[in-house]
């Protein structure tokens, strides 16, 4: 089976099919939970517009800072945990309409006095099921305590579900981080703004190709106290090629059918351009190596105990 031009899949796949919606929003950037609960209102009108529109869907996915919004001087104000009555709506919600959530989330951390740029998803039983902290915040402008781990967690119809958050997109290493530990979908809600349009499309497309992973790319709009956010969210195949992508700066919802199964068996692959497989086996076709391929760290830009510069 071959994925668009790029990359192959020998022998027979089979794998069920997901159903994702995306919800390009422009949240109020709260300063009160009053607001803070007016864009809750507003994310679950978008889930259940969802259910109506495309009934069945499986994973519903908000922007970054969804829910809270980024106020320039109050965000401090609207922090949630996991057990605020906030968060509890989006369980119901969830719950409800028997579909799984990802949802950013600014949360208080425990033993730190700065909270976490959060992603969180809630399984279709209204349950918390993963979290992540966002592990390259927006510097010098955004002042919550990084993340340290990019999990991978078990997601409706065989998908396997890493999130990063906006700027950590900007980074290569996290894209590879998120498939080698064993993602099918990276899931990025965002907060991108002009004049990095290009930037956008090409960190997507790239974290896509190069991982072998569909990317599922989530942005805000509206202009608040520093800048502007143009949306054009996207859902983008491991290809590269973009599947379906919201026009700019205006709220929306997309929707695609991903195939993570295929996504499973391309990283099993060892034919013609399958990069994680060949990254996992680098040199397999080395006698010295006995056809297992090297598996030591060969990158310097990795090896943080050694001299790298």
């Amino acid at each position: 089976m071959i994925i668009g031009s790029s990359h192959g899949v020998g022998g027979k796949v089979e794998t069920e099919v997901l159903s994702v919606v995306c919800a390009q929003m422009e949240p109020i950037h709260a300063d009160c939970m009053e607001e803070v609960n007016q864009n809750i209102d507003t994310v679950i009108q978008f889930m259940e517009t969802g259910a109506r529109g495309f009934p069945g869907y499986d994973l519903f996915v908000t922007p970054e800072f969804a829910v809270q919004g980024m106020h320039p001087t109050k965000r401090l104000n609207v922090v949630l945990t996991l057990d605020s009555p906030e968060v509890g709506r989006l369980k119901e919600a969830c719950a409800r309409l028997r579909v799984w959530g990802i949802f950013s989330v600014i949360l208080k951390l425990d033993g730190h006095d700065s909270p976490g740029n959060c992603a969180i998803m809630i399984n279709d039983q209204g349950e918390v099921v993963h979290r992540y902290v966002k592990m390259n915040p927006w510097i010098p402008t955004e002042r919550h305590y990084p993340g340290w781990e990019c999990p991978v967690t078990p997601g409706p119809k065989g998908s396997k579900i890493a999130t990063i958050v906006c700027a950590d997109g900007d980074y290569p290493e996290i894209w590879r981080e998120a498939a080698y530990n064993g993602a099918n979908i990276i899931v990025r809600p965002t907060h991108y703004m002009s004049p990095w349009e290009n930037g956008w499309d090409i960190t997507n497309k790239m974290g896509a190709y190069c991982n072998q992973c569909y990317v599922v790319a989530v942005n805000c709009v509206g202009v608040e106290a520093a800048c502007s956010a143009f949306g054009k969210s996207m859902i983008v195949a491991p290809d590269g090629n973009v599947i379906t992508q919201a026009p700019a700066g205006v709220p929306y919802l997309v929707k695609a059918d991903l195939y993570p199964g295929l996504v499973d068996k391309l990283h099993e692959s060892s034919v013609t351009n399958t990069f994680l497989y060949s990254f996992r086996h680098r040199g397999a076709s080395c006698r010295d190596l006995g056809g297992k391929g090297e598996q030591r760290n060969q990158y310097n830009a990795y090896d943080f105990g050694g001299e790298g510069k």
